[in-house]
C-alpha cells in the first residue's frame, strides 16, 4: 500500500469499517445469491480481501467494501440486499461519495459492475461520471460444453495438453474434502519458489494469502475442489463451485507439472461443473501467460466489468 492508501484505509476503519477477511465470510455469503456473472462471491471476496487491505460496512442493507490497489484508485464494490432494501442505489452512492471524501479521496469510484447493471449506476443524478473497463480485468465467460469439446481447430491446444498429460503415469484425481484441504498450500509453497516474488504480487495481491483463507473457509458442501496426483504425491489442484443451473465459478487452480493444468481444469468441469451452462474462469490480471492460457482452452466470452467514477455536478 502507498502512504496515500493507508491514510484512506484508517479514514475508513474511523467510520466503522471493518477488515475484510475469514471472520466476515458468513455476511458476504449471506449476500452471495445477489450475484449474476459477476465473480464478486462470498469465496472471492473474503479470500483476496486481506490481499487487497479491503475493509467493508453494510450501509441499510448493502454491503460496500473499499479495495485498495498500491497507488491506483481505491474503488468500492457494492453487494445489494434482498429485494429493494431500505435505500435506493442513488442514495447509497451519496453516503459511499461522502464516506470517501471525508477519507481524504478526491472521488467516488466503483468497480467490478457488470454491463447488466451499468445503466443503473450511470443514471444516478448530480454526478459528473466518467466510466470505462479494461480488458485486464474483464472475466472469461466458458459454456461448460465448450471447454469439455475437443474436436476442431478452435480445441486443438486443449487436445495437445490433454494428449500429453495421458501419458504422465499414475496420474490419478482425489476429491478434495475439508480433511485433506490443506494440501493446496502445500502445492502453492512449491510453486511460490520457483516465481518472482514481486512480478506475481504486482497489482493484483498475494495469492498464497489469498489461498490459505481459501482453505479455512473451505466446505466440501459448499465448494467442490480436486487433487491431480502422481504416484502418492500431490502436484496440482482445482477449487470451484456451482452456484446454480446457470453458473459456476473456478477460483484457484495450480498444477506443478506441465499440461497437468489443462487436465485439471477439464476434469473440475467434467466432474462437478458440468451442471451449470457457464464457467467463470476470472481475469488474466494483464498476465500475458494466463491470457494465452485461457484464449487456448476454446470458445469463450469476455464479461466487461465496469469502473464509475463520480464526481459532484
Amino acid at each position: 500500500m502507498t502512504e496515500q492508501d493507508r491514510r484512506s484505509r484508517e479514514g475508513f476503519l474511523r467510520q466503522g469499517f471493518l477488515p475484510v477477511d475469514r471472520n466476515s465470510y458468513p455476511l458476504y455469503k449471506a449476500h452471495d445469491e445477489n450475484n449474476r456473472l459477476s465473480e464478486m462471491t462470498a469465496a472471492i471476496v473474503t479470500s483476496w480481501g486481506s490481499a487487497f487491505n479491503a475493509v467493508y460496512k453494510q450501509i441499510n442493507g448493502y454491503l460496500c467494501s473499499a479495495w485498495f490497489t498500491g497507488g491506483l484508485p481505491v474503488y468500492f464494490e457494492i453487494h445489494r440486499p434482498w429485494g429493494t432494501g431500505d435505500c435506493s442505489l442513488p442514495e447509497i452512492v451519496d453516503v459511499l461519495y461522502g464516506l470517501s471524501r471525508e477519507a481524504g479521496l478526491p472521488f467516488l469510484q466503483i468497480g467490478v459492475i457488470d454491463g447488466l447493471f451499468l445503466k443503473e449506476y450511470t443514471g444516478i443524478r448530480g454526478y459528473h461520471i466518467k466510466t470505462g473497463y479494461d480488458d485486464d480485468h474483464s472475466e472469461y465467460g466458458f459454456k461448460t460444453g465448450d471447454l469439455l469439446e475437443l474436436s476442431g481447430g478452435i480445441n486443438e491446444d486443449k487436445r495437445r495438453h490433454l494428449k500429453k498429460c495421458s501419458r504422465i503415469p499414475d496420474v490419478s484425481l482425489r476429491p478434495m474434502t475439508k480433511e485433506n484441504v490443506r494440501f493446496c498450500l502445500e502445492i502453492e509453497e512449491e510453486w511460490c519458489r520457483r516465481q518472482d516474488c514481486p512480478v506475481c504480487g504486482s497489482l493484483v495481491g498475494c495469492e498464497k494469502k489469498a489461498l490459505e483463507i481459501m482453505v479455512d473457509i473451505f466446505d466440501d458442501t459448499v465448494y467442490n475442489g480436486v487433487f491431480a496426483y502422481i504416484k502418492d504425491t500431490p502436484a496440482g489442484f482445482a477449487i470451484g463451485e456451482k452456484k446454480d443451473e446457470n453458473i459456476s465459478f473456478l477460483y484457484f487452480a495450480k498444477a506443478n507439472v506441465p499440461d497437468l493444468n489443462v487436465y485439471i481444469y477439464y476434469m473440475m468441469v467434467k466432474t462437478y461443473l458440468s451442471g451449470a451452462e457457464y464457467l467463470n474462469l476470472g481475469e488474466d490480471m494483464g498476465k500475458k501467460g494466463l491470457r494465452i492460457f485461457k484464449t487456448h482452452l476454446g470458445v469463450h466470452e469476455m464479461w466487461r466489468k465496469y469502473v464509475c467514477t463520480y464526481t459532484r455536478a
